[in-house]
């Protein structure tokens, strides 16, 4: 059955109060009950009306949020062109709104550093990085999960700009917050693949194959240890970090991962 906002106008500025909040909780979780369903195109709807609705409603915080979730969705349902064009839009926005030193404003401008990484802008995508982790730095708490992300985003777009300190040492700001979380043993996996990359993209097969051997044998220990929760998110972790191992020629231990998936 069609909600209200699937079929109904957005409410014209005349009709509405200055700085009408649209209720975020709500209508995130709304859209993840049509992501659950598969029904792609009513949650691009639900989020282009929210949109709007924060627009009449001079809801500057609302639109960015509904600005940075459509850009997720555009992308991961491969409308690259569409979400590079939201991208391009939010540091002007964000700027415009004076949001440029608060959360909201920051967690815009990285997920348009994800359009741009995804689309191989690795340039546009390190200078999104640089901008959150600066006010990320400053206003999350000691520990919070989302500063790790962000250092390990930043450091695979520095990696590929050829920026191997500055990424490696974000890598290893990354392993350390993301130690103590509660998925850490898996974001801290990922990390040693990701630096088993930078080695071996700095330093050639060869030279880099010790530390790329000490990352990779990392990041199998923490994958296979038997306190990690066996869930969907562990499955696509393992999924994830396979083709690594394949990469490297360690067939045996990507073999052994790919079995643990659909016990």
């Amino acid at each position: 059955m069609l909600s209200k906002e699937d079929y109904e106008e957005p409410r014209c500025v005349l009709c509405m109060n200055p700085k009408s909040r649209i209720p975020v909780d709500r209508v995130l979780a709304k859209y993840d009950s049509y992501i659950e369903e598969k029904a792609y195109d009513r949650a691009e709807s639900h989020l282009r009306y929210w949109l709007e609705e924060a627009k009449a409603g001079s809801d500057e915080a609302g639109e960015l949020t509904m600005l940075g979730e459509l850009m997720g969705h555009l992308r991961k349902n491969g409308k690259m062109d569409e979400a590079l064009s939201v991208a391009a839009s939010i540091i002007p926005k964000v700027d415009k709104y004076g949001f440029s030193n608060t959360i909201t404003g920051a967690t815009a401008i990285l997920n348009a550093g994800t359009v741009y990484r995804a689309a191989g802008q690795n340039k546009e995508s390190a200078e999104c990085y640089r901008l959150v982790e600066k006010v990320y730095e400053a206003e999350l708490l000691t520990g919070d999960e989302r500063l790790g992300g962000l250092y390990n985003n930043y450091a695979s777009a520095l990696t590929e700009l050829g920026e191997f300190e500055m990424a490696e040492e974000r890598f290893k700001k990354a392993l350390v917050l993301m130690e103590g979380t509660k998925n850490g043993k898996l974001e801290c996996a990922i990390t040693y693949l990701n630096l088993a990359d930078l080695y071996e993209k700095r330093d050639g097969s060869e030279r880099a194959e010790s530390l790329t051997g000490e990352m990779l044998d990392k990041a199998y220990n923490l994958l296979t240890d038997d306190s990690v929760e066996k869930n969907e998110y562990y499955e696509f972790v393992l999924d994830k970090c396979i083709p690594a191992y394949d990469h490297f020629g360690q067939f045996i231990r990507g073999a052994e991962l790919k079995s643990r998936i659909g016990k």
